[in-house]
C-alpha cells in the first residue's frame, strides 16, 4: 500500500471510502506488512477527518456525519440506556444537542425530580433550554448530559417508568467519539493472533458441516474483558445512530466470547433477567474479524428453534458474509441447541426497504434457508433459476417485495423426534389469556395464585424462598403457562425435577441454560407444542 504523500483525503467522501477499505483490509490482510500499513494509514485518515471537522463548513460536516468515522458526529434520540451509559462512561464524547424549541416537556419531567420549592425553576415556559440549564445546573462540572441523567435517577418511580419518560421526550443526544474506541476507525475486539488470507478469502464451505463442528471452550473473560466487548458493540451501532435491546441493556455477567476458525470471534450479550422475554431468549451477537466488527445481530432460541437475523456492516459485504453468519449459526446451534433455524420476513424486507433493495432473500437463500410458504418457496425456485440462467440478472424490486412476506426455514437437524415440536412464544401468550379469561373471568390475580399453587405441588417445588429473585420472578411468570398442562403431575419424578430446573435457569446470568434445559425437555416440548397449537 502506497504511504502518506499518495493518498489525498481532504475530500469527505474519498476519505470514507478509503477508511472503509481500510478496514475491510484488517479484516482480511494479504500478510502482516499490509495489516501494519492500514492501521498507519487509519490514523492519518482520523488526523484528517479532524481537519475536515474542524474547516466546520455544512457540507463537509454532513458527508461525515453519521458515518462513525473519528471525529465524525451522529444525532440521535437514544434509549435511557444508551444515554446513561455514554453519559457516565464516555462523558467527553456525548452532550445533549436538541429538546425541542422551548424544551417544555423535558422541563416539565424534570421538575418532578427538584424539590418541591424549586418547581418554579422548570415552570418557566418562555424560558430556553439553554437557560434552563444555566440557573437549574449552575456550576456543576457535570455535562448537561450527566446532569439530565443524575435528575432521572431521582424521579419517583420504577426503572420502566424512568426509561419511558425519556424515551417519550425524544431528547437528541449528540455523540462526537473523535478518535476513541467508540469509533468505527478504532472500535476493536478482544487481541487474538491475526489470521492472514494470503489464499483468499473463506467462502466455498459446507454449512451443515461447519455447524456440527464443536465449539471450543468460550473465552475466560475478565471484568474489563466484558467492559470491552460491551463498548465495542454499543460505540459502533450508537455512532451508526442504531440500537439493539440487547447490546443497549447487556449485563457484564451475561457476556460470552468463542474464538473460532479464521480470526473470527463472536461475543453474545444477554439482558438482565427482569428485562427478558418471559419464554424465548433474546441473546444478542457482534461478530469480530481479526479484531475488527463486521456485523452484529441477534437470536431468540426457544425449544430447538431459534430465530436469527444478521446485518453485515457495509464495508464488509464483499467479504466472508455467508461464512461470519454460518459461524453465527454454529454458535447457536451447540450453545442453545437449536435444531432449526427461522428468519422472519423483515430481515428479508418486509417493512425494511434496506432488506428488500440488498437482495437480503438471496443471501439467506443460498445458504439453505426456504420459505415455509410453497408459493413463495415455487417464486423463490423460478426466480434463482432466472438468476443462474442469465449473466448480470438481478430480481426486479417488486419481486424482492413479494419474497420479502415470507418465513425463511433451515433445518439443521430433519429427524422425527423434533419435527414440527416447536411452540410460537406469540401462541403461547395467547393461550394463557385465554385460558385466565375462561377459567377466571379475567382474574389475573386469582390466576396467578392458583397457577403458583398448583405448579409448585406438581414439581414438588418446596423451597422457592431460597431461590433467588429472579428464579422466583421466572417461576411466577413460566406458572401461568405450566398450570395449563393438564398432566405436569403425572409426569416421571425426573420429569418434573427438571422442569424445575428448566424455571431456574430462566433466572441466571445468562439463558444459555435455560435454551438448553428446555430444547431438551421432550415432555415440556411436547406440552407446550400442544397448547400453542391451539391458538396458531
Amino acid at each position: 500500500m502506497p504511504r502518506h504523500r499518495y493518498v489525498r483525503l481532504d475530500d469527505p467522501r474519498r476519505l470514507v471510502r478509503y477508511h472503509d477499505t481500510l478496514l475491510f483490509l484488517l479484516a482480511y490482510p494479504k500478510d502482516g506488512t499490509l495489516a501494519a500499513e492500514a492501521e498507519r494509514e487509519l490514523k492519518r485518515v482520523a488526523a484528517a477527518a479532524r481537519a475536515i471537522s474542524a474547516r466546520r463548513t455544512r457540507a463537509d460536516n454532513s458527508r461525515l456525519f453519521g458515518t462513525g468515522i473519528a471525529w465524525s458526529e451522529t444525532s440521535c434520540a437514544f434509549s435511557y440506556a444508551v444515554a446513561r451509559w455514554l453519559a457516565r462512561e464516555h462523558p467527553a464524547d456525548a452532550e445533549i444537542d436538541y429538546a425541542g424549541e422551548d424544551a417544555g416537556s423535558f422541563k416539565s419531567v424534570l421538575r418532578l425530580s427538584l424539590p418541591p420549592m424549586e418547581y418554579d425553576v422548570a415552570g418557566e415556559h418562555r424560558q430556553t433550554l439553554a437557560e434552563f440549564f444555566e440557573e437549574a445546573k449552575g456550576g456543576s462540572p457535570a455535562t448537561k448530559l450527566g446532569w439530565t441523567i443524575d435528575q432521572f435517577e431521582l424521579l419517583p418511580c420504577g426503572e420502566r417508568v424512568r426509561e419511558h419518560l425519556f424515551e417519550a421526550l425524544e431528547l437528541f443526544i449528540r455523540l462526537s467519539p473523535k478518535d476513541g474506541p467508540l469509533s468505527r476507525t478504532f472500535a476493536r475486539g478482544l487481541p487474538i493472533p491475526t489470521v492472514m488470507h494470503s489464499g483468499g478469502l473463506q467462502r466455498n464451505f459446507d454449512l451443515k458441516r461447519l455447524i456440527s463442528k464443536p465449539l471450543p471452550p468460550s473465552r475466560r473473560l475478565s471484568r474489563s474483558d466484558r467492559v470491552r466487548l460491551i463498548d465495542a458493540a454499543r460505540g459502533i451501532l450508537a455512532t451508526l445512530g442504531r440500537e439493539t435491546d440487547v447490546i443497549s441493556l447487556a449485563t457484564e455477567a451475561g457476556v460470552e466470547s468463542f474464538d473460532l476458525e479464521h480470526g473470527v470471534s463472536i461475543a453474545l450479550y444477554a439482558m438482565p433477567p427482569e428485562r427478558r422475554f418471559p419464554l424465548d431468549p433474546h441473546v444478542g451477537f457482534m461478530v469480530f474479524k481479526n479484531r475488527i466488527p463486521v456485523a452484529y445481530g441477534g437470536g431468540w432460541p426457544f425449544l430447538g428453534t431459534c430465530k436469527i437475523g444478521i446485518n453485515v456492516f457495509e464495508p464488509f459485504r464483499g467479504g466472508e458474509s455467508a461464512y461470519l453468519f454460518g459461524q453465527v449459526l454454529r454458535v447457536y446451534a451447540r450453545q442453545f441447541r437449536a435444531e432449526r433455524f427461522l428468519v422472519e420476513p423483515y430481515q428479508i424486507g418486509e417493512g425494511n426497504p434496506e432488506g428488500a433493495r440488498s437482495g437480503a432473500f438471496w443471501f439467506y437463500y443460498r445458504l439453505g434457508f426456504r420459505p415455509l410458504s410453497e408459493r413463495h418457496a415455487a417464486l423463490a425456485r423460478d426466480e434463482f433459476g432466472s438468476i443462474a440462467a442469465r449473466r448480470g440478472y438481478r430480481s426486479p424490486l417488486a419481486i424482492m417485495r413479494r419474497l420479502s412476506h415470507a418465513d425463511l426455514e433451515l433445518r439443521v437437524r430433519t429427524d422425527a423426534r423434533t419435527a414440527g415440536v416447536w411452540s410460537e412464544p406469540a401462541h403461547l401468550s395467547a393461550a394463557v389469556s385465554a385460558w385466565i379469561a375462561r377459567d377466571f373471568a379475567g382474574d389475573r390475580a386469582v390466576a396467578q395464585r392458583t397457577a403458583r399453587d398448583r405448579v409448585a405441588t406438581a414439581l414438588a417445588i418446596h423451597d422457592l424462598d431460597r431461590w433467588t429473585s429472579a428464579e422466583r420472578a421466572a417461576f411466577e411468570s413460566m406458572s401461568l403457562l405450566l398450570a395449563m398442562i393438564p398432566d405436569l403431575a403425572a409426569w416421571s419424578a425426573k420429569d418434573r425435577r427438571d422442569c424445575a430446573k428448566v424455571i431456574r435457569a430462566k433466572g441466571a446470568h445468562d439463558e444459555s441454560e435455560y435454551a438448553r434445559r428446555s430444547a431438551s425437555h421432550r415432555m415440556l416440548r411436547k406440552a407446550l407444542h400442544a397448547i400453542a397449537s391451539e391458538y396458531d
